[in-house]
């Protein structure tokens, strides 16, 4: 029997998509490959801010996102020193997490207990795979020579690779258990992916993820553990529960939440009162 899979929505979240957004003949995602991509998202910032961003096919970017008040930066590629000089200046603040790599999957942990009571905390990124459970965490890479980039596979080898992230799942799976001795009674996920309303993730960099809504209870019943109620969201939903939390932004209505990793992700806050 696989588990129940919910999706997950904050009232105070606005999932958003920005790889697309349009600056000086490029995409934000085209920037993030260069190394004065930092100046770029500047750029993206201050048009973000104004509401004057536009997408890649030229059509605006959502009007709730103008006037944000600060933006939150988080992910592996966030290094507060190098991130300090190239976004100075703005006409509001920016503030980086304390453990970008890890503080998204921490911040799951307290709405797990809020909600769910003890669980684990997956975070599966596109370059490595986070989990935490209370007390601890693990982080495990991405082995490219096993599970490919998505362009690179042809059909008859997707069933492969998706039997694959189930076992690169299932072995961090096995790991938490071993070390903690506890069984996880929820799982909260997130994905690289937008994620639908059923709780279905769309395209990613994993072959085989898109509309796959057993995965997840597949790799639960490799790593030997029962069913559990499974919540799944974004990546970037996921990091913005940890910005909600986060007190250097209680007194901001509205803030720009981007992950910098392998992609880039976004959510919006935008508290209700």
């Amino acid at each position: 029997m696989p588990s129940p899979l919910q999706r997950l929505r904050h009232p105070d979240i606005v999932p958003l998509e920005l790889s697309e957004l349009w600056l000086n003949g490029a995409t934000l995602w085209d920037w993030s490959q260069e190394s004065d991509f930092l100046f770029a998202l500047r750029q993206g910032l201050e048009l973000l801010q104004a509401g004057q961003g536009v997408y890649s096919n030229r059509k605006p970017v959502p009007a709730v996102i103008a006037g944000f008040e600060a933006a939150y930066l988080t992910g592996g590629r966030v290094h507060k020193p190098l991130v300090r000089e190239p976004l100075a200046g703005l006409p509001f603040p920016v503030h980086c997490a304390d453990q970008p790599v890890c503080a998204a999957a921490l911040a799951g942990l307290d709405w797990l207990r809020a909600h769910a009571g003890h669980g684990w905390v997956l975070d599966l990124g596109n370059s490595q795979l986070k989990l935490a459970a209370p007390g601890r965490h693990w982080v495990l890479p991405r082995d490219w020579t096993r599970l490919h980039a998505v362009g690179r596979v042809p059909a008859a080898q997707v069933p492969i690779q998706s039997r694959r992230l189930r076992e690169f799942i299932a072995s961090a799976f096995r790991s938490a258990l071993v070390e903690t001795g506890a069984a996880p009674a929820a799982l909260l996920c997130a994905l690289p992916a937008r994620v639908a309303e059923d709780g279905s993730p769309a395209a990613s960099s994993y072959p085989g993820m898109k509309s796959d809504r057993r995965f997840l209870s597949d790799a639960l019943a490799l790593a030997g553990l029962t069913p559990v109620p499974v919540y799944v969201l974004n990546d970037a939903e996921l990091a913005a529960l940890g910005a909600l939390a986060d007190p250097r932004l209680t007194a901001y209505g509205k803030v720009l939440v981007l992950t910098l990793g392998f992609g880039i992700g976004a959510a919006l806050i935008h508290r209700a009162s």
